[in-house]
């Protein structure tokens, strides 16, 4: 087996954005996707620029950020198996993080543009994406409680559902 294949196979076993895809649909999702390797320090993404690209780290490992006040704050670190970009790929239009290769790192990009040549497999993939975002955001669920319970102020995420709420009392008169 080529050194590339078993990165592959170990990319399977560890990446959740993968489970449950069957031979065939893996097949296709690795025809239409590509290879991308950065250096250490190297910038994936840009916080705030366009992307409609997701990755799954094959090797290596990528910083996620945000600016605050001028500085980078960590958001994560991810390593092999792990995904990014996801909400470039489900959404489009600016990125809300940054990405920076903490280390040589390889890894998988799927691009939305070819995800639609193949159906079976992009059906697949949005599925176990909803799930991890779904995760996610149960977790920045509960730091903003935390930190509200705190004496945080709340995030401006919190006024999101009055905003709407009162946007929706407009159309009612």
């Amino acid at each position: 087996m080529s050194n590339e294949m078993e990165i592959f196979v170990k990319l399977i076993s560890l990446a959740k954005c993968l489970k449950g895809f069957g031979v065939e649909d893996l097949r296709d999702l690795l025809s239409i996707s590509s290879k991308a390797v950065w250096k250490t320090g190297e910038h994936v993404f840009i916080e705030g620029e366009q992307g409609r690209d997701m990755f799954i780290i094959c090797s290596g490992k990528v910083s996620i950020w945000r600016k605050s006040g001028g500085e980078k704050v960590s958001l994560a670190n991810l390593a092999e198996g792990e995904s990014f970009g996801e909400m470039g790929l489900i959404r489009g239009g600016e990125r809300s993080a940054g990405a920076t290769a903490l280390e040589p790192t390889v890894a998988l990009r799927i691009s939305y543009e070819h995800l639609h040549q193949a159906p079976s497999a992009a059906v697949t993939l949005y599925r176990n994406l909803a799930r991890e975002l779904a995760e996610r955001l149960k977790i920045a669920n509960d730091i903003i409680v935390f930190q509200t319970q705190a004496g945080a102020e709340p995030p401006p995420l919190m006024t999101i559902g009055r905003s709407h709420h009162k946007k929706a009392e407009l159309y009612k008169r």
